[in-house]
């Protein structure tokens, strides 16, 4: 009984998760094709990317509401999201020549966005705080609980429009599946009138 205070710091120690930052960009953005089901309900589309890989980049086309497998992803304009971990890249800026741009906009009422907004619009930029990573234009996508080790998706959405004019409304609902995996991404999306 005596040794049982000696191991309390151990036991805490167990329940600490993994730096977040340990993930790296990968300069050859590889790909994956593990989703888990398109749904689709009207315009609204829901998928869950299993994007659980470190190494690995999951690219997806949203007017086409599947993940593809582009050969050079810094030069093909097929994907308009890329996702590793909890890290999504646009297709625009320094991730790629699609000239992909998105806007915040408050609040997660996905319905609720019918435009475009005038301004606020940003893409990938190159790594500006020295932490090895582009600044995604995404990046502020969730909120970190340090005390749980829990991302949790912040009180926003975006507006998204790619190079050739298409636009959408997205919604990131959740990092975590039924069963507690962290990586498995929920998107939401729908198509929004051109800007």
């Amino acid at each position: 009984m005596r040794h049982l205070p000696s191991l309390a710091p151990l036991c805490l120690c167990l329940g600490c998760a993994p730096d977040l930052r340990e993930d790296r960009p990968a300069d050859s953005l590889p790909q994956d094709t593990d989703t888990g089901g398109l749904i689709t309900d009207g315009e609204t589309r829901t998928l869950t990317v299993n994007a659980t890989a470190v190494d690995v980049w999951v690219y997806l086309s949203l007017s086409d509401g599947a993940l593809v497998s582009p050969a050079d992803p810094l030069q093909d304009d097929s994907w308009h999201l890329a996702l590793q971990r909890y890290n999504l890249a646009v297709n625009g800026g320094v991730s790629g020549a699609g000239g992909v741009e998105v806007a915040p906009v408050e609040g997660r009422e996905l319905d609720g966005l019918t435009a475009a907004p005038a301004d606020g619009w940003r893409t990938d930029l190159a790594d500006a705080d020295g932490d090895g990573v582009p600044e995604y234009a995404l990046g502020d996508w969730y909120e970190y609980d340090a005390t749980t080790h829990v991302l949790t998706p912040a009180d926003r959405i975006y507006a998204l429009c790619d190079g050739a004019g298409a636009c959408f409304k997205l919604s990131i609902e959740g990092y975590y599946d039924e069963a507690g995996t962290p990586a498995m991404l929920s998107l939401r999306w729908a198509p929004l009138p051109p800007r």
